[in-house]
């Protein structure tokens, strides 16, 4: 899929977790990419949110995969 289909939350959502590359071209993937996106979206929740977001989802971890929940540790070295 290519950004230009992205017409829908669904579609977006799609895209971002079939990322490959930027071109949606055969050939290495991105990661860079990948992050930086994956950086854009922490900097719009961080600058976004409002207390009460946090407090009524505070049950978000039941929302996160395992793979997601060891791959964020895996993401704290950076910090």
């Amino acid at each position: 899929m290519k950004i230009e289909d992205v017409r829908t939350f669904e579609a977006l959502e799609s895209y971002l977790k079939e990322f490959r590359n930027f071109h949606d071209e055969p050939g290495p993937y991105d990661f860079n990419g990948a992050f930086h996106l994956f950086l854009a979206i922490l900097d719009n929740l961080a600058r976004n949110y409002l207390d009460v977001d946090i407090k009524e989802h505070e049950e978000l971890r039941p929302w996160f995969t395992k793979e997601q929940c060891c791959f964020l540790k895996k993401l704290e070295r950076f910090t």
